[in-house]
């Protein structure tokens, strides 16, 4: 066995079950996959690839996850706001870090 959880597709290494990323990751096959993707790949083309979300934008992921953006419904209500923190830990664990641009 690894040492890692998968949950919604994604291996998240050096997870326990109970950690907020592994919780988020629960919270993100329920609400977030159907249009960001299993996995947050493969994202239907009105959805954001979250594997390049700012890792220095945690409000206004926060924001967008309750709020809504564009496309994206609204989800208080539905996601509380500690599950939407636990999302931002999931996607901030899964992402993949920025490339520099030369």
């Amino acid at each position: 066995m690894g040492s890692g959880l998968a949950i919604a597709g994604f291996a998240v290494s050096g997870l326990a079950a109970d950690a907020p990323a592994a919780r988020g990751a629960k919270v993100y096959g329920q609400y977030c996959a159907a249009c960001h993707g299993q996995n947050m790949t493969k994202p239907q083309s009105f959805a954001i690839d979250l594997r390049k979300f700012p890792a220095d934008q945690h409000d206004r992921f926060i924001r967008s996850v309750l709020n809504g953006k564009g496309a994206m419904p609204a989800w208080k209500g539905a996601v509380t706001p500690a599950q939407a923190e636990e999302l931002w830990a999931y996607v901030s664990a899964a992402a993949k870090p920025a490339t520099a641009k030369k």
